[in-house]
């Protein structure tokens, strides 16, 4: 059958390998699950037996020229990449979507979604199986494919922070779009995988990355991806601890995004200067920001980004200079009821931290430790700086 790039798979992988429709894709597994040539794992979840796999890989070889067998795996490669594309239009709507190297235009079969707790829940799922047609993807020289798939799994590595998977894919991203010749693709990938980077703490080689895409920004005259490239830099900065260098790069970002009416990226950056205010002291500075961020984001819209504004604005009003609790408080309860409807764990997590926070200056340590429990179960599985940080609130809460 072909299925070189998948070990588990569905009626619709199937069809596109097979070239049959849906329906006969799903008639044909239905009978060899009753012959016993393949497992049914769940629903439309399919695996063939191991002497199977082999014995169906050997005939392959044997009976099927080299073209048609690299005809056949392209086309799963290219169904794993029109679907994630259609989970992060729906995921990520103001990510801007870039080429796609469909041989004849997009598979017919790809799956498309109208609920986004649904494509994440898909991108997650079919997680090893994407990595896995990446790699098949640069084994055949397919770099455009390659690099192309990476870019479409933002959202996932954005909401659920597989950091390991996240720097993985896009080091073989850059690559492949560096071999294919695609400066946009080259673009994408330094600032989603910078991002990457200074999420698992590495924060130099981020630097790294934002510089070269900055170069090439300027390079290319793209004012737009030079002040994501500034952007960029700026937050590996802030994560580094070093809060005047990436307050001067957000404000250089910011400029740049206003002049080019860039209204989401503009309110980014403001989040992101809010950030800095409120680590530096000011947390009043850090309130207006935070606002005027919120309602520039909820009109545009991005919900995802939105909430993160309010929980910001919550963590704000529960800062020392201003401790009002009971704003704080509501803010953080909306942005978690928020964040639980887009599926971000790692967000999720950081607002139960910070409602943590604003009990224990209440002087509520029970409540605090109860936030700060749910905060490390929902961080453990994700991130183990994050689940370090907790381990210690825990035991201060403990000696405190």
């Amino acid at each position: 059958m072909g299925l070189a790039p998948v070990v588990e798979f569905g009626a619709a992988v199937t069809a596109e390998a097979c070239q049959l429709t849906p329906d006969e894709a799903e008639r044909l597994l239905e009978e060899l699950a009753e012959a016993n040539l393949v497992e049914e794992l769940g629903a439309d979840r399919y695996r063939f037996h191991d002497l199977v796999r082999l014995h169906a890989a050997q005939r392959a070889a044997a009976e099927e020229t080299t073209t048609a067998r690299a005809d056949t795996v392209r086309r799963v490669v290219e169904w794993y990449l029109a679907t994630a594309t259609a989970a992060k239009s729906l995921l990520s709507p103001t990510h801007r979507v870039l080429r796609r190297d469909y041989v004849v235009s997009t598979p017919p079969y790809a799956r498309t979604f109208d609920d986004t707790t649904v494509a994440l829940a898909w991108l997650d799922t079919e997680r090893l199986h994407l990595m896995t047609a990446v790699g098949t993807a640069v084994e055949h020289g397919w770099d455009g494919l390659a690099w192309q798939l990476v870019d479409s799994l933002q959202p996932f590595f954005l909401r659920l922070r597989p950091y390991d998977l996240w720097i993985e894919a896009h080091e073989a991203g850059l690559a492949a779009a560096r071999r294919a010749g695609h400066p946009e693709g080259v673009s994408r990938m330094l600032t989603t995988g910078g991002s990457g980077l200074y999420n698992a703490g590495r924060y130099d080689e981020a630097v790294d990355w934002f510089t070269q895409a900055l170069e090439g920004a300027r390079r290319d005259a793209d004012r737009r991806a030079e002040a994501h490239a500034l952007h960029g830099l700026g937050q590996s900065h802030r994560l580094a601890g070093r809060l005047e260098t990436a307050a001067g790069l957000f404000t250089e970002a910011l400029t740049l995004r206003e002049e080019i009416g860039y209204t989401r990226g503009a309110a980014l950056s403001r989040l992101c200067l809010g950030d800095v205010a409120l680590a530096s002291g000011r947390p009043r500075d850090a309130l207006a920001l935070f606002t005027r961020a919120r309602a520039d984001l909820l009109a545009v819209p991005d919900p995802y980004d939105a909430a993160r504004a309010l929980a910001f604005l919550g963590h704000a009003h529960a800062a020392d200079g201003i401790r009002d609790f009971d704003t704080a408080d509501r803010h953080l309860r909306q942005a978690l009821r928020e964040f639980a409807a887009t599926g971000s764990v790692h967000w999720g997590a950081r607002v139960q931290e910070m409602l943590g926070l604003s009990a224990l200056g209440r002087g509520e340590r029970q409540t605090a430790r109860d936030w700060y429990e749910q905060s490390l179960a929902a961080y453990t599985p994700v991130s183990p700086a994050d689940t370090r940080r907790l381990h210690e609130r825990l035991r201060n809460l403990d000696t405190g």
